[in-house]
């Protein structure tokens, strides 16, 4: 979807591609690769948060990773606010890396265990020139009560907090970098359904604040319809639908966003549902279905589905790929 004048765009990815090979034999020749991401493209707006959804394995996190530079992608372009990251020097990262940060799924595994909570927040500005050794005592402070931590819990370790607290010093970690754009990889899967929304709420209050940019990544629509502005949908490493999130919840038209919507729980045990069940399973990324990726599972799927595979194309500002809307 082209983006008007005055929405100006801070991420763009171009046709980007990750394949890992797969090595076999003695002689360890590639047999094959898997395509986590298969050509996908999209636009981030600077101030927006775009929910990334879809099932476990599709390539979310690998699109976040490969953004962020934390993976090298095997095609494509990723341009960050007018500058193609993958041209750039290894001097030039430093700079680019404080601008772009991710929060981690996992708030256990992502916190060094032998760093205090002052070392975890305050290593990386120090590093940066963010803040100097005098000032760095106040600067971890004033990071902590921004995300609701207790500052005179500075020099404890991680292990004496619980998973909403620890997630918490991993956002006041990124937050400590003054960033642009933050990569949110899941960032409440792991917590408590109590946690989860005092956990969204920061991150929504955060935004608002400092103007950040997020990819919000995860697989529970409810949250990312909690969060984001618009919301694209991933199957099997490729995007098949980009839309504003009214428009998505209210009237989405891929089948494949149909059945996931179709999905989310309703609190009303009375309510009417129309469940979409897809059957079949997810085929492999080792070699996935000529045509529409989707064709396979999809109970509209047309003979031309499995010969063609169909564009993403816009249609007043709600983008899908897929042939039942070609006028």
């Amino acid at each position: 979807m082209a983006l008007n004048n005055s929405e100006r765009c801070l991420v763009d990815v171009l046709r980007l591609k990750k394949y890992y090979p797969i090595r076999r034999g003695i002689l360890r020749r590639t047999a094959g690769h898997v395509k986590a991401v298969n050509d996908v493209s999209f636009k981030i707006r600077r101030g927006e948060t775009l929910g990334l959804v879809g099932e476990s394995g599709c390539g979310k996190t690998t699109i976040g990773r490969s953004i962020l530079r934390l993976i090298r992608p095997s095609a494509g372009t990723v341009t960050f606010d007018g500058v193609d990251v993958g041209t750039l020097q290894k001097s030039d990262n430093a700079a680019l890396r404080r601008k772009m940060q991710i929060i981690f799924q996992d708030p256990y595994g992502s916190l060094n265990p032998r760093m205090n909570v002052s070392d975890i927040i305050g290593e990386a500005p120090l590093y940066h020139g963010l803040t100097t050794k005098a000032e760095a005592d106040d600067y971890v402070v004033s990071v902590m009560e921004k995300v609701g931590l207790r500052p005179e819990s500075r020099a404890k370790y991680p292990h004496e907090f619980s998973g909403g607290q620890r997630q918490r010093i991993g956002i006041a970690r990124v937050l400590a970098m003054k960033p642009e754009f933050v990569v949110c990889d899941e960032p409440v899967s792991a917590l408590d359904v109590s946690i989860q929304s005092q956990v969204l709420n920061l991150l929504a209050d955060l935004r608002r604040e400092f103007s950040l940019t997020y990819l919000f990544i995860s697989h529970d629509l409810s949250v990312v319809k909690h969060i984001s502005d618009r919301v694209a949908v991933l199957y099997l490493g490729k995007i098949v639908e980009i839309a504003p999130k009214e428009d998505f919840f209210g009237s989405p038209m891929h089948p494949y966003s149909q059945a996931l919507i179709s999905a989310i729980p309703v609190p009303d045990p009375d309510a009417e549902r129309n469940r979409v069940i897809l059957e079949g399973d997810v085929p492999s990324p080792v070699n996935p279905p000529e045509g529409c990726i989707f064709s396979t599972r999809c109970p509209r799927a047309m003979d031309r589905c499995k010969a063609e595979e169909p564009p993403l194309v816009d249609r007043g500002g709600h983008q899908v790929a897929c042939f039942l809307y070609e006028s």
